[in-house]
């Protein structure tokens, strides 16, 4: 029992530590990050890493007498296979010879080689049958980078939310970074700055870097519809702290 579930917990870590891997490049190679693609990545990763990977896995879990070297070459071959599957269900077809040096499946590459590389050593520490309590706090601290970043990723691609009273037209003009005014609050994950009547609105939250949803709402705050392509323009306040944004509501 002890056996099945630890090689539960090095399946989950492998999957994360190709995860916490393809972000890591993705963030210091090319200064990106994958905003609102979190669930889709999720989507186009995990089924190759269920279904190509981890029945690999499962037998060189339990071919004990394979040598490290054997066990990594073969799991490295088959991150190229699972890798060469993610165009497909990105919606690209199938993949051609010519992929294969595409950055873009290069991270895909890089993502489930370091996943075979954390289950390679997760194997061979079963079969030593020492170095478990080790692995397990490194199993925790890769599954807790690995969703916090996911998560990190998914927060930043969430727009703030204007809710702009259906009665009104006029210029919204909305004053942040100013000290003496509450911050911003947070509903359901989101900042939403719900407009005054007089359009005119303090924060001394700084202007948030993220997009903007403007939604009209009724009397009760309840959502009646979105506003689209609302220019706006902004210009610095009196202190170093302070912008000012505007845009009008038709």
């Amino acid at each position: 029992m002890k056996k099945i579930l630890f090689y539960i917990l090095v399946a989950v870590t492998s999957y994360f530590a190709g995860v916490l891997a393809y972000l890591g490049y993705l963030s210091l190679v090319y200064h990106q990050g994958i905003g609102s693609e979190s669930s889709k990545f999720i989507v186009w990763t995990l089924p190759p890493y269920l279904f190509v990977i981890l029945p690999f896995y499962t037998l060189m879990f339990r071919w004990s007498k394979a040598a490290l070297w054997l066990r990594l070459i073969l799991l490295i071959g088959l991150s190229v296979v699972a890798a060469a599957s993610v165009p497909f269900l990105m919606g690209f077809g199938i993949w051609r010879l010519q992929d294969l040096f595409s950055p873009e499946l290069g991270l895909f590459m890089i993502l489930f080689a370091s996943s075979s590389l954390v289950f390679t050593v997760g194997s061979f520490i079963a079969s030593k049958k020492r170095g478990h309590k080790l692995f397990m706090l490194a199993s925790l601290i890769i599954i807790y980078f690995a969703v916090s970043t996911l998560v990190s990723e998914a927060e930043k691609s969430r727009p703030v939310i204007h809710q702009i009273p259906h009665s009104f037209h006029g210029t919204v003009t909305i004053h942040y970074g100013e000290p003496h005014y509450p911050p911003i609050p947070r509903i359901k994950g989101y900042e939403v700055i719900r407009i005054p009547e007089n359009g005119i609105y303090y924060t001394s939250s700084p202007r948030p870097s993220r997009g903007i949803r403007h939604t009209i709402v009724d009397e009760r705050g309840q959502s009646i519809h979105n506003i689209n392509s609302l220019d706006e323009i902004s210009k610095y306040g009196d202190s170093p702290t302070a912008m000012i944004s505007e845009y009008e509501v038709p």
